[in-house]
């Protein structure tokens, strides 16, 4: 779940102030990656990886 959350602020007629906020991966699940699939391989079947954590991003931009 990914939400954005996003608010415009007057400041003058023409002028606004908009904020975001986006956030990946809400509820911070493990999500790993796959395991290792050679036989030969040391560490068959052992998962060494894993995607992103939890992710938060901050914007403002001044419009004129």
């Amino acid at each position: 779940m990914d939400p954005a959350f996003t608010r415009a602020f007057p400041v003058t007629e023409a002028h606004k102030i908009d904020f975001r906020a986006e956030i990946f991966d809400i509820f911070n699940d493990a999500r790993f990656g796959n395991p290792i699939v050679p036989f030969t391989s040391g560490i068959f079947g052992q998962i060494n990886s894993a995607r992103d954590p939890r992710i938060m991003q901050f914007a403002l931009k001044y419009s004129f």
